[in-house]
C-alpha cells in the first residue's frame, strides 16, 4: 500500500435526515444516495452537485426500513422493513415506480438484503431464521434455507455469484450455494457472541468481501458482559477458500461496542464504522497487518452504516445526532419530547 496519508478522507457535506434513517447507500452511478427511514419512507438525495438535494421519498412501507440495496446497473432499488415486507422500485423511468412488493416476504424483521452480481437474484434474511432468494425482476420466490438456528443478521452474495454467505446471532457464518441455498460449510466467528445470564450479546452484524472474493470480513463485537452491552468492536478476516482466520482487528474501548459495516478497500486496508454507548462512534481505516489504525475519526456519534462509491472516491456514513434523546430523558423547554435525527456525513478519499 502506498503512503497512507493519501487515503485520509476530507469532509464534504452533512445531510441532516429528520426523522432517523438507516443504511445510507450510494447509487452505482454515484449521483444518488438512498436511505431507509424509521418512519417507513425510503429517502433519496441527488448528490451529483456540490449541494445535496432531497428528492421525493418512496412510500408504502409500514415499518422501519433498515435494509436497502441497488441492483448493479442501478435500474432497481430494493427495500425491506421490520414487518417483513420486501419492495422493488424501478428507477429506469423518468419517475420512480413500484415494480413489485411482497408484504410477507419474511415473518417479521428483514435484517438484510443483497443483489447478485448479475442483478438477477435478491437474497434476504431475517429474524425468522430464514434465508430466501427471489427473482430480481418480478419477486418470484426461488429458494429458502432454515439452516440457521437463530436470528440471521446479514446475507451477502460472493462477488463470483456462486455462493451466499450469511451470519447469525450466535456468531455462526454459513456458506451456501446461491442456486439452491444448500449449506456447504461454516466459518467460526463465535468470538463475536457471549451467552450471559442477564442477556446474550453479539452476533455477526455485517459481512463483506474484497473485490475478487478471496477475503471475507465479518464484523461485530467481542462482548465484555451481558448487562450494559459493552464490548470491543471486532473485524475477523478469513481466507474464503480455506476458511482460515487470517487476522483479528479490534478497534477502541468496550464502550465502542459494535462494528456495523465494513468495506475492504482495493489498496489493502479495512474501512469500518462503529457504534456503541450513546455518543460513541468511530470511522476506522486499518491495514490488517498493523496493530492500530492509520486513520480514526471519533467525533461522529453512533455510526451505523458505511457506503463507499469507488469510482468517485466518496463515502457516506449514517450516524445519530449528538446529544440524542432516549427514553427517560427530560422534555425540552417547550415541553416537547425531542426526537432524534440522522446526520449523513459525506467524505472524499
Amino acid at each position: 500500500m502506498a503512503d497512507a496519508k493519501q487515503y485520509e478522507p476530507k469532509n464534504l457535506k452533512v445531510i441532516t435526515a429528520d426523522l432517523q434513517v438507516h443504511g445510507a447507500r450510494f447509487h452505482p452511478a454515484g449521483n444518488m444516495l438512498a436511505a431507509g427511514g424509521y418512519d417507513g419512507r425510503v429517502r433519496l438525495w441527488d448528490v451529483s452537485a456540490e449541494e445535496p438535494k432531497e428528492l421525493s421519498s418512496l412510500t408504502g412501507h409500514d415499518a422501519w426500513v433498515q435494509a436497502i440495496a441497488f441492483s448493479p446497473d442501478g435500474s432497481f432499488l430494493y427495500s425491506s422493513d421490520s414487518w417483513g415486507q420486501l419492495r422493488a422500485w424501478d428507477l429506469s423511468a423518468e419517475q420512480t415506480q413500484l415494480a413489485w412488493k411482497l408484504p410477507g416476504a419474511h415473518d417479521g424483521w428483514i435484517r438484510d438484503v443483497d443483489v447478485s452480481p448479475d442483478g438477477k437474484r435478491v437474497v434476504t434474511c431475517g429474524r425468522d431464521q430464514a434465508i430466501r432468494t427471489w427473482m430480481a425482476v418480478d419477486g418470484a420466490f426461488l429458494d429458502e434455507s432454515r439452516h440457521h438456528d437463530f436470528d440471521v443478521y446479514c446475507s451477502r452474495f460472493h462477488p463470483g455469484g456462486e455462493w451466499i454467505v450469511t451470519g447469525d446471532d450466535r456468531g455462526v457464518i454459513k456458506v451456501s450455494r446461491a442456486s439452491t441455498l444448500e449449506p456447504i460449510r461454516d466459518f467460526g466467528a463465535t468470538v463475536l457472541y457471549l451467552e450471559h445470564r442477564l442477556q446474550d450479546v453479539g452476533g455477526v452484524r455485517t459481512l463483506s468481501f474484497n473485490r475478487d472474493g478471496t477475503t471475507l470480513a465479518a464484523g461485530g463485537t467481542t462482548p465484555k458482559n451481558g448487562g450494559t452491552v459493552q464490548g470491543t468492536p471486532t473485524v475477523l478476516l478469513f481466507d474464503f477458500a480455506s476458511g482460515e482466520l487470517k487476522h483479528t482487528l479490534n478497534f477502541g474501548a468496550a464502550t465502542h461496542c459494535f462494528v456495523h459495516e465494513i468495506v475492504l478497500h482495493d489498496a489493502g486496508f479495512v474501512m469500518a464504522v462503529t457504534s456503541g454507548t450513546p455518543g460513541q462512534g468511530q470511522i476506522i481505516f486499518q491495514r490488517p497487518e498493523d496493530d492500530s489504525p492509520f486513520f480514526s475519526h471519533t467525533k461522529i456519534p453512533n455510526c451505523h452504516s458505511l457506503s463507499f462509491h469507488e469510482a468517485s472516491g466518496r463515502f457516506a456514513v449514517a450516524s445519530t445526532n449528538r446529544g440524542s434523546n432516549g427514553n427517560g430523558r427530560r422534555l425540552s423547554k417547550d415541553g416537547e419530547y425531542e426526537g432524534n435525527n440522522s446526520p449523513i456525513h459525506l467524505f472524499q478519499l
